[in-house]
């Protein structure tokens, strides 16, 4: 069980829990992003922790496998691992609401319908928007890549993917995009049920 308002040190954590992943909250921020740690807590969760000593990744990737393990680190939040199966990685933004970094597909349409909502201002013809790469976290194989600009008449980042699909005339990146809205949908269906 765990204490939600306890620290525990890294050497603790990996003594109580099977570690899924380690990482900076916002991927390229090397002053600002914070440590998280995700823990195989459950069945069917993980356990995101977050480090509490505030450090760079380049102060982080200096310290020794001893000092890391004394590092402390307390619950902050839980996630479905399955939520966690294909994820999106943002590689680079315009908005300050998304920064670059990992997301769940449905997190990421959340936030990509919010800021469709927006005024924009086309400053030297330039469009708002990120791009970004989907990955199947199991393998670590690249599904898709492309970029989303924000509009008022997009519907977030699913239903882009949906026209994608309907356009798309190369096979391998047909199917790969059905496999990513399929598992979309099954999520969805799951959660419903």
């Amino acid at each position: 069980m765990i204490d939600k308002k306890k620290n525990y040190t890294l050497k603790e954590l990996l003594e109580l829990f099977n570690m899924y992943n380690i990482d900076f909250k916002f991927y390229g921020n090397n002053k600002n992003g914070d440590l998280e740690i995700y823990m195989k807590t459950d069945i069917d969760k993980l356990s995101v922790f977050v480090c509490h000593n505030k450090l760079t990744k380049h102060e982080y990737l200096k310290l020794t496998e001893e000092e890391a393990k004394e590092l402390k680190f307390k619950f902050d939040r839980e996630v479905l691992d399955v939520d966690m199966d294909i994820i999106a990685i943002v590689l680079r933004t315009s908005d300050v609401n998304i920064p670059s970094a990992k997301y769940s597909l449905k997190s990421l349409d959340a936030l990509t319908k919010e800021q469709d909502l927006e005024e924009r201002e086309n400053k030297d013809g330039l469009e708002d928007g990120i791009s970004f790469i989907i990955v199947d976290n199991n393998t670590a194989c690249t599904l898709y890549d492309g970029f989303y600009i924000f509009n008022k008449d997009n519907k977030g980042l699913l239903n882009n993917l949906e026209l994608q699909y309907e356009q798309e005339e190369d096979i391998l990146i047909k199917n790969n995009l059905k496999m990513i809205l399929d598992y979309c949908n099954n999520l969805s269906n799951e959660k419903t049920i």
